[in-house]
């Protein structure tokens, strides 16, 4: 029985392994490179740095639909905040602290909505979608605000250190303080309590106000930190920059784990999931598939995934009555 668990465990590692074996094998010339690698990381950075932080309202049982309009917002406050200071070092610093912020404060509406009025997040996130994506058209009068330079701004999502960038470091960086805090920290533990059961967890002391608040409030930091992100890399700033970024979050999600029905799920899992993806989209790439067919693709391995995971579960309800029977 441990063997079968731990099986399920790593099956997504495996899978990731299977994944870059069988890439390896159909494009052994341009896959298995170094280049190709990095750009892989690169071009998933990006989602790693949003599902580091939207994993916390999912373990909950929430959803944030806003991650992609609020990277787009402050994606363009930083370019604004940038281009007004005459493409300043202190214009950078003034643009990122007032992006990060305004991601804080979104998280944080979020929570107070979801907590005050008992509206499932679902709606507060899709209604605040819809108004971080006007708010941006208003700020760029729907243009798109470009942005190549100074140096400082443009490292953030181009410079490297040897063989890859600054964004893939940064998406390990924030998935392991994700990865601590979920597994290391009272707060991790009273994520996962709240999200398994919040009547329990209520009884048991455990303040689901005050834990709610603090996932929402993570997400927006993320979303913030993505726009920023890709901002640097686009070196450009537009109301539709953060587009589709929420369905590619939920898909990295759900690929690699993470339950959305709340209680269930790791950061690493996650990560796989993204990189799964990444290599999804590689492939379909290298092997010259056309754009119009890839979503159709996707679409599918997201089916699979999802019923490969209530199949899982199914299971193991099944398997731990004879469990407790033989004991």
């Amino acid at each position: 029985m441990k063997n079968r668990f731990s099986m399920e465990r790593y099956s997504r590692v495996l899978i990731l392994l299977l994944f870059i074996v069988a890439l390896t094998i159909i494009r052994p010339k341009n896959f298995p490179t170094v280049n190709n690698i990095s750009n892989v990381l690169w071009s998933i950075s990006v989602v790693g740095i949003l599902v580091s932080g939207s994993i916390f309202v999912m373990l909950l049982g929430g959803i944030d639909l806003s991650v992609g309009s609020l990277m787009g917002l402050s994606a363009v406050i930083t370019v604004i905040m940038i281009r007004n200071s005459d493409y300043s070092n202190t214009g950078v610093i003034l643009g990122v602290s007032l992006a990060l912020l305004t991601g804080i404060a979104a998280g944080a509406l979020h929570g107070f909505i979801v907590m005050t009025f008992h509206v499932p997040a679902f709606l507060v996130t899709f209604a605040t979608q819809s108004i971080y994506l006007g708010i941006s058209m208003v700020l760029t009068n729907n243009k798109i605000l470009s942005c190549l330079g100074p140096k400082m701004f443009t490292d953030i999502g181009l410079g490297r250190i040897g063989p890859f960038t600054f964004p893939i470091y940064f998406m390990l960086i924030i998935a392991l303080i994700s990865y601590f805090v979920l597994n290391r920290t009272v707060l991790g533990r009273h994520i996962y309590a709240v999200g398994g059961n919040p009547d329990a967890a209520k009884i048991s002391g455990i303040s689901v106000r005050k834990i709610t608040m603090l996932s929402y409030i993570t997400s927006g930091l993320t979303a913030a930190i993505g726009g920023i992100v890709l901002a640097s890399m686009t070196q450009q700033g537009m109301a539709s920059t953060g587009s589709g970024y929420d369905t590619e979050v939920i898909t990295a999600a759900v690929i690699g784990g993470v339950s959305l029905a709340g209680g269930a799920g790791t950061i690493q899992g996650a990560i796989v999931g993204a990189m799964l993806v990444g290599l999804l989209n590689n492939g379909m790439n290298l092997m010259n598939v056309p754009s119009t067919n890839q979503g159709l693709v996707k679409g599918l391995v997201i089916i699979c995934a999802v019923a490969l995971d209530i199949m899982q579960k199914n299971e193991k309800k099944i398997r731990l009555p004879f469990a407790k029977r033989k004991s």
